[in-house]
């Protein structure tokens, strides 16, 4: 093509321009034309047909090269585009292509509709396939869980059952049968059995609680006191319950604490949690379980002293970790609490649903013994066993959401609340380590003082009480630093677990819910000829 400008144009001068220098040009020039084309490609074409002196060559050449890509798409390198992506000067060429081919891929990705469609797929497959995201949590959980290589390959998997009354009256209990099975080298077997009564259970928090909450562990819920649910079991003549009914919610709730202290790497190797599922004999009564005793009382008057030390007790928050954490929890706590109240009016809701359809049942069929036309007769007694097993999915939908969707709401709204316990206890620590620094402070101004008025038989003793509290800042100091440590690592824990038990349990939810109703549908697909035989 001839690079001579027409005479009548202002840049005649531009004609002293070496020869290179104006391929590179016009390079550049093509490739900021094919990214204009992008927009108005008809507009370009228009000026350049009235500006260019030689239109035709131009426009014929353009032509071709166009007509060569729709006809033998096979030898067109669709990735080609993507060669330069890495390359931080997008308007440079390649040495080993010398033609502006440029122009060529931005013609292809103008006009998609004339390639073939086909080889689009392959190119966006590998980038779906190779998207980590559940090996990367489950690899994530296999190395925080089994942070030790001693820890691998060992179980601890206990059960609940059997759950029997001891006595008459309201001098009774229930004690429930505990089956435990382990390799853990600590335990005397790998498989026996225990009994455990309720005030057991709550001892054994207490114990954990009291060695394991100022070292900043986060302990699994408690199950809950219900006075009024015992009252009824204790005054009851059998034991027969339904699957719902206050001793399986025990039993469930039990069940679930002694599971999540067997998965704590710390909890389970406790020497008081070995005694409590190993030792055959009734474990020591402990007086702090009596709400009315001195102990208890004592207790109560010291959940009292704290809830007034969390209102007065201020620490200015250097840890912006421990800040964003705070209030994660305290939100996550307050819309766990809303969630929970919402399930269990699903649940309740499911129940009165059963509960209707259980009544409406039975109308149907006292209706259809009433019916004196055989073939409406023998229909609505169909429908009324219809709805009688549609009653009993029912019932099983409603234990699926209080166990498995209710009741996980539940415990963690516990959980949430055991680790703003763990978050005072850190801040009482903090406290702990500022007096002693206060302390200290006092202690060398007094030394200070003697020393100015030359009472120097009291330096010695003024000096041993520095020593003391510089110790005790040392250790205090010590004490902050490590229970800090321990709450990331606890939540840390935590957090993965969660994430783990969420997707674990909801995933079994919704297949229990699924499974009931495909067995809906086929109690209707099984009705329906008797329907249409009327």
């Amino acid at each position: 093509m001839s690079t001579t400008p027409p005479p009548d144009t202002e840049e005649a001068p531009s004609t002293e321009i070496d020869l290179n220098t104006q391929i590179d040009l016009g390079q550049n020039t093509t490739e900021e034309k094919s990214e204009n084309d992008q927009t108005a490609p008809s507009d370009d074409m228009f000026f350049s047909t009235m500006s260019d002196p030689e239109p035709k060559t131009k426009q014929t050449e353009d032509m071709d090269e166009i007509f060569q890509l729709n006809k033998p798409m096979a030898n067109v390198n669709l990735n080609e585009p993507e060669v330069d992506e890495d390359d931080d000067d997008p308007f440079s060429f390649s040495n080993k292509t010398p033609q502006p081919k440029p122009v060529v891929s931005t013609e292809i990705n103008i006009q998609p509709v004339l390639s073939d469609p086909r080889p689009v797929p392959p190119k966006l497959e590998p980038k779906i396939e190779t998207e980590p995201v559940k090996p990367a949590l489950s690899t994530f959980a296999h190395n925080i869980e089994d942070e030790d290589d001693e820890e691998k390959g060992k179980y601890l998997e206990i059960t609940l059952s059997e759950p029997h009354k001891i006595g008459d009256g309201m001098g009774s209990y229930m004690v429930y049968k505990i089956t435990i099975k382990t390799n853990i080298p600590s335990f005397k077997s790998k498989e026996f059995t225990t009994n455990r009564r309720f005030s057991d259970f709550l001892t054994l928090f207490e114990k954990l609680k009291e060695k394991h909450l100022p070292a900043g562990r986060i302990l699994p819920p408690a199950p809950e006191k219900d006075m009024i649910g015992m009252a009824k079991v204790k005054m009851s003549k059998d034991t027969e319950t339904s699957p719902v009914d206050f001793l399986e919610k025990r039993r469930a709730a039990l069940q679930r604490f002694l599971e999540r202290l067997a998965a704590h790497k710390t909890f389970r190797y406790d020497p008081d949690f070995r005694d409590f599922l190993e030792i055959s004999d009734e474990l020591p009564k402990t007086s702090n379980m009596s709400a009315l005793s001195g102990a208890g009382m004592l207790k109560m008057f010291k959940s009292v002293t704290e809830s007034v030390s969390k209102i007065t007790v201020k620490m200015e928050e250097t840890d912006q970790w421990f800040d964003e954490k705070s209030r994660q929890i305290d939100n996550l706590y307050v819309q766990y609490k809303k969630l929970h109240s919402v399930a269990e009016l699903l649940y309740g809701w499911r129940k009165d649903l059963a509960a209707s359809t259980k009544e409406f049942s039975k109308t149907t069929a006292i209706l259809a013994n009433s019916e004196e036309q055989l073939s409406l007769s023998r229909a609505l007694s169909h429908l009324g066993e219809a709805y009688e097993k549609i009653d009993q999915i029912y019932v099983e939908q409603a234990n699926a959401d209080y166990f498995k969707f209710a009741e996980l709401i539940k415990d963690y709204v516990c959980l949430f609340d055991n680790i703003k316990e763990v978050f005072f206890q850190r801040i009482k620590t903090f406290g702990n380590w500022q007096r002693a620094e206060d302390t200290l402070k006092l202690k060398k101004e007094n030394k200070a003082k003697l020393e100015a008025t030359n009472k120097l038989d009291k330096i010695p003793a003024v000096l041993a009480e520095i020593n003391e509290w510089e110790a005790k800042v040392a250790k205090s100091k010590e004490d902050f630093e490590q229970i800090s440590k321990t709450i990331k690592e606890e939540i840390k824990r935590f957090d993965l677990n969660r994430a783990i038990e969420f997707k674990t349990q909801l995933t079994n939810y919704l297949e229990t819910m699924l499974q009931n109703q495909e067995s809906i549908v086929k109690v209707w697909e099984q009705y329906y000829p008797e329907v249409k035989a009327i």
